[in-house]
């Protein structure tokens, strides 16, 4: 009788396994832990682990286990050898190809030419077919410093720091990028920008990206930068008169909104899909929303999370009704057009595997994205310090919008093709999917 002995994943290698789940999926984030804390470690230094090893080590099925596999030897991520064996055929056995953060960057690099890919084939999908040379996979490192440009849907704030983190954490550069940051007032003008070649990529929100499409914009959705939408309905105590206590109470309020922006889309979807959109008074705002609810213009507006914590660290008690628990929606988004995809394939996938780098610093470094933030506001300010309304701002977007199913499967920044035909279903339902429509 024999007896074996195999190292197991613990507590203190989970932070690893997240690290490199933002570029694999969870279970071939696990397996590919497993196998590089076994190159790590003194007693099995070098030691390839066979199934078995694997199966216990990391806690995976079988099934599970040979998917996790079939996705590391896919991306070159893990070599195979056989072990020495007395007893018939030689079992098969798995080593780490490199030590840790080269793994972290061959992970970000066949991951970032996976979502192009994945991006191409959604862009198809949904009618916007793009002929691409195949750009391959980037490397780290790489000379050169190609000039690239993104337009954000609005002033750069915390939802944006992952874009930030990567251009000052020197991710981009790292890739091959030198970076530029350009603002503008809204998601429908940052994709102006990019239709007008001013911006390569621009940060807009997942329903003016379906209004634009339907409207014969041939925009190429990327990645998403969250998962989740961020649009919510909102009101204070004193405004409301009371708790707003679920959509029910909206009926026969005001409800103010910038109606053809993000935000207002949304909001009237939700409205609409509620069946209360007859029963409420849209009030167009075009200014700031929470102004509306102080000077009594508006009951309840709709904005965003990052308007909710501004009002309750100014003291106020505020009540939200998010879109997203109610119609689920894939949150602000790197979109371009089929000529960018066309032109600078390989430019894409190498500022796809820097904004990953850039999503993991927000996932675990957030005051120190925080900090890229204020820097890039303030180039002459103090950048020792991270603001920590700012830093706790950043966890909670991080935690409540950063993942879904398909991220915990695929990584971040996957995206499918239903979830954009179930937006445009649903805008298209209410009479929201033509651009200048009234609902």
């Amino acid at each position: 009788m024999r007896t074996r002995e195999f190292p197991v994943l613990s507590e203190e290698d989970e932070p690893l396994v997240a690290r490199l789940a933002l570029g694999l999926g969870d279970d071939a984030a696990r397996v590919l832990a497993y196998l590089l804390r076994r190159r790590t470690a003194s007693t099995v230094d070098d030691d390839p682990a066979d199934r078995l090893a694997l199966r216990i080590g990391t806690g995976l099925n079988r099934t599970t286990l040979s998917d996790a596999l079939d996705r590391l030897e896919r991306r070159d991520l893990v070599t195979t050898t056989t072990l020495e064996s007395d007893q018939g055929r030689p079992p098969m056995a798995w080593l780490a190809r490199d030590p840790v953060d080269a793994t972290v960057d061959r992970t970000d690099a066949h991951h970032a030419a996976t979502l192009f890919d994945q991006a191409i084939a959604v862009a198809g999908e949904l009618g916007t077919p793009v002929r691409v040379d195949e750009p391959g996979v980037p490397s780290a490192g790489s000379p050169g410093s190609a000039s690239f440009s993104v337009g954000l849907n609005w002033f750069a704030n915390v939802s944006h720091a992952p874009l930030f983190a990567a251009r000052a954490d020197g991710a981009y550069d790292r890739w091959g990028l030198d970076v530029t940051v350009e603002e503008f007032a809204g998601s429908d003008r940052a994709i102006a920008a990019v239709r007008e070649g001013t911006v390569d990529v621009a940060v807009a929100g997942a329903a003016t990206i379906t209004r634009m499409r339907a409207a014969g914009a041939p925009l190429v959705p990327l990645a998403p930068l969250y998962q989740r939408g961020m649009t919510v309905l909102y009101t204070t105590r004193d405004a409301f008169g009371g708790r707003l206590d679920g959509i029910e109470s909206v009926r026969g309020r005001r409800v103010g909104m910038p109606v053809d922006a993000e935000t207002g889309l949304l909001g009237r979807l939700f409205l609409s899909q509620s069946g209360v959109i007859d029963e409420v008074t849209v009030v167009d705002l075009s200014g700031e929303e929470s102004d509306a609810l102080s000077t009594g213009r508006a009951d309840v507006v709709s904005g965003t999370f990052g308007d909710v914590r501004e009002l309750e660290a100014a003291g106020r008690t505020v009540d939200v009704l998010a879109v997203n628990d109610h119609f689920p929606v894939y949150g602000p988004t790197l979109v371009t057009t089929d000529s960018v995809v066309s032109a600078r394939s390989s430019a894409l996938v190498s500022f796809l595997a820097g904004t990953l780098a850039g999503w993991r610093t927000a996932v675990f470094d957030p005051a120190e994205a925080v900090r890229a933030v204020a820097s890039a506001d303030d180039p002459g300010g103090d950048e020792t310090v991270a603001d920590a309304r700012a830093v706790t701002g950043l966890k909670r977007t991080v935690d409540r919008f950063g993942t879904s199913a398909g991220v915990a499967e695929h990584g971040w920044g996957w995206h499918e093709t239903a979830g954009w035909q179930r937006l445009a279903t649903a805008l298209g339902q209410v009479g929201l999917l033509t651009p200048g429509a009234d609902g």
